[in-house]
């Protein structure tokens, strides 16, 4: 069956692809069934479809090693020099001649389309999709409206706070997770090396005399870690690798979401984080100059949590026929896991501040997900100690009754 290749505007986004049909006639209805405004559409050769999905994995590739921190930098750059003056292609060359060697690929590629006529967002959808919607979406506002070097600069902010959250996140649970590798090898070598040969001693015991119940206890956990070992220590990949499983299932993703907000200790961090991002993004971007339903739509596609982007669709849905955010969020769950941001909403929209209240709860947010993941750090250290050293006590207490009992019943 014949491929076209196609280029449609669709919602406002340009979208390129492929589409299988009998015929173009049978292609184009297609796509404008799907809703899309055609901008063009041809049949393609097998050669060039190779070609095309040899591009799409070189450029995935290309991505792989392209990191948030590089992208601000480089955002930061264009606004600068933007700012100074200096016209959008030769900002595109001068920052790509500084770039990594992957970003230079992609900033050579931008600054071709810009030349050929392309528009700063169009071209960063076709050659750049690493930046992220949100960042596009900025951009696309800063060329409507002409500021182009403020939308820069709104992406690199907009990026830092995200990178900074995440950067505390990982600091807080990087401790306690390299204190739980070693613990698992200090497990691993009691359990390969100590523990065989104290079982043997106290086998040998037993035959004798009376073993202590800690002494028991050490035996059958042993027998049992030999006999079903294999099941233990894989369970936990296998319920990895079910987990992720499940989340490519879009409504089973949303109610894996969803429960993981009321994990005992870590859920409310969760909450926190969502919350952070939710209000951070959104007040960014209305801040920037972006429509609200639009702003709506682009936070509902950043949302890591498909839970909070399930409850955004619900709320966008209400305002595009015409009810206020404040209604759509009290008649959503983000009333229950946000109530701040409802009052403060429900307060600005009536005094035309929505921006400034989404980003004062933003930095509240923040500042209790800092403050609670600072706590679980703490509360975890000590818990990994306790429980390796009760591992590690219990099985030197247990041979030592062996050893007292042995030598009682030799004397």
């Amino acid at each position: 069956m014949p491929k076209f290749q196609y280029k449609i505007n669709q919602t406002g986004s340009i979208k390129n692809g492929y589409i299988t049909a009998d015929s173009l006639h049978v292609a184009s209805v297609e796509l404008r069934r799907q809703g899309g405004v055609i901008i063009s559409l041809r049949e393609v050769t097998s050669e060039e479809t190779t070609n095309g999905i040899t591009n799409n994995l070189s450029k995935i590739t290309e991505h792989l090693f392209i990191f948030s921190s590089q992208i601000e930098l480089c955002l930061r750059q264009l606004s600068s020099l933007l700012r100074a003056g200096v016209p959008i292609l030769d900002a595109l060359l001068a920052v790509g001649g500084q770039a990594s060697p992957q970003l230079r690929k992609i900033y050579l590629r931008l600054a071709e389309k810009v030349r050929r006529g392309y528009s700063m967002k169009r071209s960063l959808q076709e050659e750049a999709s690493c930046f992220g919607d949100i960042t596009i979406g900025l951009i696309g506002v800063g060329e409507a409206n002409g500021t182009l070097d403020e939308m820069f600069r709104y992406a690199a902010d907009l990026m830092e706070r995200g990178r900074r959250v995440r950067s505390q996140i990982i600091q807080a649970f990087a401790y306690p997770a390299i204190v739980m590798l070693v613990a698992a090898g200090v497990s691993y070598f009691l359990v390969v090396h100590v523990l065989p040969k104290i079982i043997t001693f106290i086998s040998k015991q037993a035959k004798a005399i009376e073993l202590p119940l800690p002494t028991k206890i050490l035996l059958g956990a042993n027998d049992f870690i030999w006999a079903y070992g294999i099941y233990v220590f894989s369970a936990p990949v296998i319920v990895i690798i079910l987990f992720i499983l499940m989340r490519r299932n879009a409504a089973m993703c949303e109610r894996i979401d969803y429960f993981c907000l009321f994990i005992p200790l870590i859920g409310k961090a969760y909450r926190e984080h969502s919350n952070t991002m939710l209000c951070r993004t959104l007040g960014a971007l209305l801040k920037s100059g972006v429509g609200l339903l639009s702003a709506l739509e682009l936070v509902e596609g950043v949302m890591s949590n498909k839970h909070y982007a399930a409850q955004l669709h619900k709320i966008y849905n209400m305002v595009k026929q015409g009810d206020a955010v404040s209604k759509g969020i009290a008649s959503t769950t983000l009333s229950k896991f946000c109530p701040m941001a409802l009052a403060m909403v429900a307060v600005s929209e009536r005094s035309g501040s929505l921006d400034e209240s989404l980003l004062h709860v933003a930095d509240y947010c923040e500042e209790q997900l800092t403050r609670r993941v600072a706590m679980l750090g703490k509360f975890i250290e000590p818990a990994i100690f306790v429980f390796i050293g009760g591992i590690v006590g219990f099985i030197y207490f247990a041979f030592f009754l062996a050893m007292l009992a042995a030598t009682k019943s030799a004397i």
